[in-house]
């Protein structure tokens, strides 16, 4: 008889931690009975198998004039209706994504005597987290079954308050839309450098702009796809710069595969990572990259110089020159892209799926 999991994160927005739920619930469901517990209700933006379950705790959040009084109402009526969907689904696993879900995750497990594992999505003391929190983590993190984090930083992060036994690095997945995308489409390469992600000061879209904008190569356009509350900024300053017949906000996009498949270069100028999904789509589309060495995943995948190109933080004038580089040497992409999608190949889904697999079976 299949045993019954449930991931417990915020939403099914167009996050990464949302595509690697939702990569993994259609990884997994043929051998598990896979219920996805969101915290609010939202429609999902990536396709889910017929067969995965939503459920979710409630429409909106509860409202009141304290901040904590309205914390503590609203996460103590969230922990009732996780631990009765958890009870009415018989859930023999909880799979927690991100603090506030993991936290509630382990609360919910304890008391109903099952076990549970949570994953961690960013770089720690960089993440934006208030001190309830930060306080919960810390209290509640010791006691899960199982903590998944990316990188090696962030392990070492959690191993100096809980034991290191318990915490086990798995990489994200590369969902199988793009394999697919990639292997059966083949769409004519235009000049066009790409970057996606939300529109947020941790992904620092405004170094790309700059750096775009103070080369300004002839024929070329910078594509930004994604959305978020740096939107109307970014649009200011891209018009500020006169570049509004050369930078784009696309905006979110439900089909991104034929993104990476369009454009030549891709730009991430993020100033902090848990691990940059986007940054390994786009290798895997054999696309040479520019990142900046942020904390945590970049410099895990990107040699420099070899397979990629490394950037300090906030540095536009080296952003600019990397990006001068490749926009003038065709061979040099195509060199630096064969090496980026060979140093992630082991990243598919169907690679880490199974670790997922063998993981959720071992803590069962």
């Amino acid at each position: 008889m299949k045993k019954n999991i449930a991931f417990l994160i915020y939403s099914l927005n167009s996050g990464g931690a949302e595509r690697v739920v939702s990569t993994l619930s259609n990884g997994l469901c043929n051998n598990f009975n896979v219920t996805i517990i969101t915290l609010i209700n939202n429609k999902p933006f990536y396709q889910l198998k017929s067969n995965i379950k939503i459920i979710s705790c409630q429409d909106k959040r509860i409202k009141s004039n304290n901040k904590l009084i309205n914390s503590l109402l609203t996460n103590f009526q969230l922990y009732k209706n996780i631990k009765k969907i958890c009870k009415n689904q018989s859930i023999d696993i909880i799979i927690g994504f991100m603090t506030e879900s993991n936290v509630l995750a382990i609360l919910t497990a304890k008391s109903i005597n099952i076990p549970v594992i949570v994953s961690e999505r960013n770089y720690p003391p960089c993440a934006s987290l208030s001190k309830f929190w930060k306080a919960m983590r810390r209290i509640t993190y010791p006691k899960t079954s199982i903590l998944v984090v990316q990188t090696k930083p962030i392990f070492n992060f959690f191993n100096n308050y809980m034991n290191g036994e318990k915490i086990k690095i798995l990489p994200n997945p590369i969902s199988n839309t793009h394999i697919e995308t990639k292997n059966n489409h083949n769409p004519s390469k235009e000049n066009i450098i790409l970057n996606v992600g939300s529109l947020t000061t941790q992904k620092g879209q405004e170094i790309a702009i700059k750096a775009f904008s103070k080369i300004n190569p002839p024929n070329w356009q910078l594509h930004l796809v994604g959305e978020g509350p740096k939107r109307k900024e970014y649009a200011s300053l891209i018009k500020e710069l006169g570049m509004e017949n050369k930078i784009f906000l696309i905006g979110r996009e439900n089909e991104i595969s034929s993104y990476y498949l369009r454009a030549r270069i891709f730009v991430f100028p993020s100033r902090f990572e848990g691990f940059p999904n986007a940054l390994t789509e786009a290798m895997y589309m054999g696309l040479p990259s520019i990142s900046t060495d942020c904390p945590t995943g970049p410099s895990e995948l990107i040699e420099d110089g070899v397979n990629g190109f490394l950037t300090p933080i906030d540095d536009i004038s080296i952003f600019a020159e990397k990006m001068e580089i490749l926009i003038n040497n065709e061979s040099l992409r195509k060199k630096i892209g064969v090496k980026a999608e060979m140093k992630v190949e082991h990243l598919k889904e169907s690679n880490v799926v199974n670790q997922w697999y063998n993981l959720i079976l071992d803590t069962i």
